[in-house]
């Protein structure tokens, strides 16, 4: 849900299920094919209600959007079959060359991050004088405290593996604060890019490819969550953010009906536990994004940051 940021804290009446959105792609059984384009739901999966399925999607600019230089916001509509309307989010989209991006890590800034990973936005938003949007970008690692899952880069400093987590082939890279999506099954050598990458200050970090030309992504899992992604395609670029909860199937459907925008890349970006995040219009008010399911967030180790440089 999107909220204004002085929205008073809410107790939801339901439990912190302490798992962060990489917990629920391990526990929903993915499968990926080295890419994403799709979602192929898996034998004896429920179909869902033809009433209830998504016929259509499409963007509209939000009338008070009011975002800083370079960045839009629209609002992400869906038409069900049975002819209902639905408001389901946002997008944040990067207009043009003002709009930038940033990560910035636990590791390379502790004094952003309390003891349990919960993120200081008022902090930091003062890197960038103009934040647009501030959410969680890569996975937190099982495997040590505090650790990103994959390899991760900021500004040419390796803040997560040395070598890459096998079942992500998204990779969101930020040459002097452009983004892009690449994929390691077309990166030759991933050492050699690596090294180029430190050598010349970029940021990156590794996801979940959901949506790449000729790929494909599986999934079984029947939960609903409010899920985000970095996504690009017909000029475009930008974060989703879905205030509603719905599966990662229907979330692909979303995408790949947009009826104003064709969505060509799109990779997964952390929320679950780390869905706390937020975005700032022109005049500095902040907007709370959140599934209430989980509440405000906590064992982040990095935050994508978007923001404007006039």
């Amino acid at each position: 849900m999107e909220k204004p940021e002085n929205y008073p804290e809410e107790d939801h009446g339901k439990e912190d299920k302490g798992l962060s959105r990489r917990d629920l792609l391990k526990m929903a059984g993915l499968t990926f094919a080295g890419v994403a384009s799709g979602i192929i739901p898996t034998e004896g999966q429920a179909k869902p209600n033809e009433q209830n399925r998504i016929k259509s999607s499409r963007l509209e600019i939000a009338a008070d959007h009011n975002m800083h230089k370079g960045f839009a916001r629209y609002k992400v509509h869906v038409t069900l079959e049975n002819g209902q309307e639905k408001l389901i989010g946002s997008f944040f989209n990067m207009e043009d060359g003002h709009a930038k991006a940033d990560l910035v890590s636990n590791k390379k800034h502790p004094q952003f991050f309390d003891g349990n990973g919960r993120p200081n936005f008022q902090d930091i938003r003062k890197k960038h004088e103009h934040t647009a949007l501030i959410v969680a970008g890569a996975f937190l690692s099982t495997t040590g405290h505090h650790q990103i899952k994959g390899v991760a880069l900021e500004h040419g400093e390796m803040v997560g593996k040395d070598t890459p987590a096998g079942e992500f082939n998204g990779l969101l890279v930020m040459k002097n604060g452009v983004p892009e999506i690449q994929y390691l099954n077309q990166i030759p050598n991933i050492n050699a890019y690596l090294a180029q990458a430190k050598k010349e200050g970029w940021s990156l970090f590794q996801q979940a490819s959901f949506i790449r030309p000729g790929g494909k992504f599986q999934s079984s899992n029947p939960n609903k969550y409010e899920l985000r992604f970095f996504v690009e395609g017909e000029g475009k670029k930008g974060v989703i953010n879905f205030s509603q909860d719905m599966t990662y199937k229907e979330a692909l459907e979303v995408m790949q009906k947009m009826a104003n925008f064709r969505i060509e890349k799109a990779i997964c970006l952390d929320t679950g536990i780390a869905s706390e995040g937020y975005f700032y219009d022109k005049n500095g008010k902040g907007y709370l994004m959140v599934d209430e399911d989980f509440g405000k967030g906590h064992g982040c180790t990095n935050m994508l940051v978007l923001y404007s440089d006039k």
